[in-house]
């Protein structure tokens, strides 16, 4: 399809599953929310100990969620923790029904797929640790319009406002998706988004 590596569309289907946080950001109560991510961090990290000390259960593991792993995953900590962890954290440091919280959450969730589809499939020019310009521009596009459709339709801004605020937070969203963080840029993403977000506001 366009050119994607089947195994990164795969991947990137699994990582959509983040829109259900989402979701229950918006709409639930945030203690709810902090619990079930609570609940669901400790799940996945009991899972990812077991499947690091049993090979059989790893190889099982593998095979039911068949390329959702990258091959350096395959036998250590996988992106998922990370991800609910940054989701968890920003939640708290920035508290319930915050439109940067929830933009934050929508660069990780398209922007980061977004990059690894065209950088994989597109990725002539790059620049370093595996990322390409060609994912990097993609990042910064798709998240320039999911600002754009928050801002708009969430924000109390005016359009030049809204359009200024979602062009240079998705600057931002993109350099944050380059950088090779240490950890987990899952983690990283939501975090610095949402600060980004919050302090850019500020400016507009």
């Amino acid at each position: 399809m366009f050119g994607f590596p089947k195994d990164e569309i795969k991947r990137k289907t699994f990582h959509f599953l983040t829109l259900i946080y989402v979701a229950a950001y918006w709409f639930l109560p945030i203690n709810i929310v902090l619990f079930g991510l609570a609940a669901a961090i400790v799940i996945v990290l009991i899972g990812e100990f077991i499947r690091a000390k049993n090979e059989k259960f790893n190889v099982f593991i593998l095979q039911v969620l068949g390329s959702v792993h990258r091959p350096s995953e395959e036998h250590k900590i996988s992106g998922l923790p990370w991800t609910l962890l940054g989701a968890f954290l920003v939640i708290l440091l920035f508290g319930g029904k915050n439109i940067f919280v929830l933009t934050s959450f929508l660069y990780l969730a398209f922007g980061d797929a977004f990059a690894a589809l065209f950088g994989k499939a597109y990725g002539k020019h790059k620049i370093y640790a595996g990322k390409s310009l060609e994912g990097t521009l993609a990042c910064f596009g798709i998240c320039f319009v999911m600002g754009l459709i928050v801002f708009l339709s969430l924000g109390h801004f005016g359009i030049l406002s809204a359009v200024l605020l979602a062009f240079f937070g998705a600057v931002v969203a993109a350099l944050i998706e380059t950088v090779p963080w240490c950890l987990n840029d899952n983690l990283w993403m939501q975090v610095l988004n949402a600060a980004s977000l919050t302090l850019l506001a500020k400016l507009f």
